[in-house]
């Protein structure tokens, strides 16, 4: 039997609890945006390699997808509150260490750490909004954690920028750590625990919790659409600095700007999604935003060995991906997450787990590309969304 704490917390209590929530995945969507700007100046700083440099990428995402899952099965067991605290206050601690030993070793392991802890705050917060909603509301309200999770790209870019433009790479993680510890102090203050049907740790409850969501073929779908969706984030955020700002010589902040521009767009997008769904259903919708895209990424790979030292074509055509992304990760999140609520964290860190994962991966080798025209960007673009246009006939599409 699902158990929903809706029974025992009042409407107001619930909204506040949704608003705390909400209000923390801003700090999520930050964590590679803010840091990207600095990287070109990290790789100089510490006297390493451009590749090293956009490891500090993969390996927060590495540190994320282990935070996600491991958590999940905590959550379920131990409740949400307290390890919220615990997450948060470790997201804290993480990012001052990079202040205080700057050594690319320090680094990377403060990267993972930040992963792991800020992987924890998202299953946890999603979990709890599993906890709290019914599935209808949790459909929609997968277009506004998107949108707020789509601040941090709109803002972390620009303060990115300008924090290192004026102060150097490491006041990005001050920064990391004065947000975080307001966080703290407001989950500590509002939110409640909303978790009453707790599963025991136990290996077999693992084993079978995992089997239920694994062998679910739409859940598994949606999870490697948002983490095919989820890598032309990082593509751009892997290899856009170091064309942008390398090759053709713009500074930190116009970079910020630029991807400031893109965040709004993905914003939009959002709210956008918001707005269709209430007049189209959510298969349609992939259908038409999922081929659409992948046609726009062919014709973009096609023009980028036209014009492969073009600005313009990047940032239009990254601008489009991130409309398109703006409708298929909130929509995929909030389809995954309306399917298990009996056992929600479960869910939400073995959703995160592997499209993380897969992010993770890619990342790393996109890292290995030495980026000296638009072509490459271009290429993974299109490589991605037809995987995603495979996925949604193999898998998504509902069979006769």
């Amino acid at each position: 039997m699902t158990h929903s704490m809706t029974t025992t917390l009042s409407q107001k209590r619930v909204q506040w609890t949704i608003w705390v929530l909400l209000g923390l995945f801003p700090i999520s969507g930050m964590t590679i945006d803010l840091v990207a700007p600095s990287l070109p100046a990290i790789a100089a700083s510490l006297q390493i390699s451009d590749k090293i440099a956009k490891d500090v990428i993969s390996i927060y995402l590495l540190g994320c997808a282990f935070g996600n899952f491991f958590t999940g099965f905590l959550a379920d067991a131990l409740g949400r509150r307290n390890l919220m605290r615990i997450a948060l206050l470790g997201f804290v601690i993480s990012s001052l260490i990079p202040t205080f030993f700057p050594h690319i070793e320090m680094l990377l392991l403060a990267r993972f750490l930040q992963g792991v802890t800020i992987g924890a705050v998202t299953v946890l917060a999603r979990a709890i909004l599993s906890d709290v909603l019914p599935p209808e509301k949790l459909i929609r309200l997968g277009t506004l954690i998107a949108a707020m999770w789509g601040l941090g790209p709109i803002i972390g870019p620009v303060i990115g920028g300008y924090l290192q433009v004026y102060f150097g790479w490491k006041a990005g993680f001050y920064f990391f750590a004065l947000i975080s510890f307001f966080a703290v102090v407001i989950v500590f203050l509002v939110l409640p625990e909303t978790h009453v049907n707790r599963h025991p740790l136990n290996i077999k409850t693992i084993k079978n919790n995992l089997r239920e969501v694994l062998t679910h073929r739409i859940f598994i779908a949606v999870i490697i659409l948002m983490g095919l969706d989820y890598s032309i984030f990082i593509t751009f955020n892997v290899l856009g600095p170091f064309f942008i700002q390398t090759k053709l010589g713009y500074s930190p902040i116009f970079f910020g700007r630029l991807a400031l521009c893109l965040g709004i767009v993905f914003l939009i997008s959002t709210f956008t999604c918001r707005y269709f769904l209430k007049h189209f259903n959510v298969e349609k919708l992939f259908f038409i935003i999922v081929h659409a895209a992948f046609f726009v990424a062919v014709l973009a790979t096609i023009a980028s060995y036209y014009f492969d030292q073009s600005i313009f074509l990047v940032v239009f055509v990254s601008g489009l991906m991130f409309f398109a992304s703006g409708f298929i990760f909130p929509m995929a999140m909030g389809k995954g997450l309306s399917l298990f609520r009996h056992i929600a964290a479960t869910a939400t860190a073995t959703m995160s787990l592997i499209n993380i994962l897969m992010t993770s991966l890619i990342s790393f080798f996109v890292s290995f590309i030495n980026i000296q025209s638009a072509i490459p960007m271009m290429l993974i673009y299109a490589v991605l969304l037809l995987i995603s246009v495979i996925i949604y006939w193999r898998m998504l599409r509902e069979r006769e």
